[in-house]
């Protein structure tokens, strides 16, 4: 029986300034699929969206925290690495979708058009910007029972990812994260700031559910060309709703208890289409022993772009027009 093949889209922490510049650079349709996003974009924007990515006044290890830009960047640049590497042959029986990635995954599914979910993820951010709290996030590496034998730490503040064993998000407001964070590392515990600093998969964004959910409202969602799975939800979802999309942004992103329950469905091939490979790694980690299922990241934060994209091609060649289920 043929694996599934899982395209997987991550969300806000994976996002970096020149992300995909060396594609951007060397291979025509990347570019053709960026600029066609980027003249979507900049008018929701009011400036262009690639002369923020590729700002040459910024670093790769500055913070890309500026949230409309992030979100517009993170989608497309997840849309054209997709088209491209549908272009090469591969066709994804489902797309996963983590936090912002469900938008994306939705976008791919032809639930709604790219132009939507651009203003949604735009006009989403600026309110977040505009009526919630200023806050930060986590990342923490650490073992497995640490939330249960140290509740004290993470007092005032919410796990918002769990993506593997010992490996959470967790928010709060600013002071809250920056107490949890020193107290983690005074103790050796492993943990990373995210370039993110509005409470999504909190109720610090509860004030803005209201509005959210009429900028919904207007949007036309169609039932999706395929399956998505939903990290919000653990399992596929048989159509995208205002309710689900606001979901995918308020609840926790239950990313391990999704890829387990896709797993005992069978083996999967699962491919990351996000700018950092985050979610392949985590994936790694997921995978019992002796599991038949791969993973495979298409780029990462190292820069080397084409040499990437030539590995998971030449480590994914059996995968390439396999039809879909």
């Amino acid at each position: 029986m043929t694996k599934p093949i899982v395209f997987m889209y991550s969300g806000q922490g994976s996002q970096y300034f020149h992300m995909t510049r060396e594609l951007y650079d060397h291979n025509p349709r990347y570019r053709l699929w960026l600029e066609h996003c980027d003249e979507i974009a900049s008018p929701v924007l009011g400036r262009s969206l690639l002369d923020v990515v590729f700002d040459p006044d910024r670093q790769k290890s500055d913070p890309f925290d500026s949230l409309a830009d992030s979100n517009a960047a993170l989608l497309c640049v997840e849309y054209s690495l997709t088209r491209v590497v549908q272009e090469l042959g591969y066709r994804p029986d489902y797309l996963l979708g983590y936090s912002l990635g469900e938008l994306t995954a939705a976008v791919v599914a032809e639930v709604l058009p790219l132009e939507s979910a651009i203003s949604f993820a735009v006009d989403f951010a600026r309110l977040l910007a505009d009526r919630t709290p200023r806050s930060a996030m986590l990342a923490v590496v650490g073992s497995a029972e640490l939330l249960r034998t140290r509740p004290e730490l993470f007092a005032d503040c919410w796990v918002t990812g769990r993506n593997f064993d010992g490996n959470v998000v967790v928010s709060g407001l600013v002071a809250a994260v920056e107490r949890l964070q020193a107290a983690l590392e005074a103790e050796g515990v492993l943990c990373q700031r995210l370039p993110v600093n509005y409470g999504v998969h909190t109720e610090l964004i509860d004030p803005v559910e209201a509005e959210v959910r009429r900028l919904l409202d207007a949007v036309d969602f169609h039932p999706p060309r395929i399956p998505i799975v939903s990290a919000a939800a653990t399992t596929v979802v048989d159509a995208v709703t205002p309710d689900g999309v606001w979901a995918a942004m308020r609840s926790p992103v239950e990313f391990a208890r999704t890829v387990r329950r896709t797993l005992a469905a069978g083996d999967a091939d699962f491919i990351d289409l996000g700018p950092s490979a985050t979610l392949a790694t985590f994936v790694k980690y997921l995978l019992p022993p002796g599991s038949d299922s791969t993973q495979a990241g298409t780029i990462n934060r190292f820069g080397n772009d084409l040499k990437s994209m030539g590995d998971f091609q030449a480590g994914t060649a059996s995968l390439r027009g396999r039809a879909t289920s």
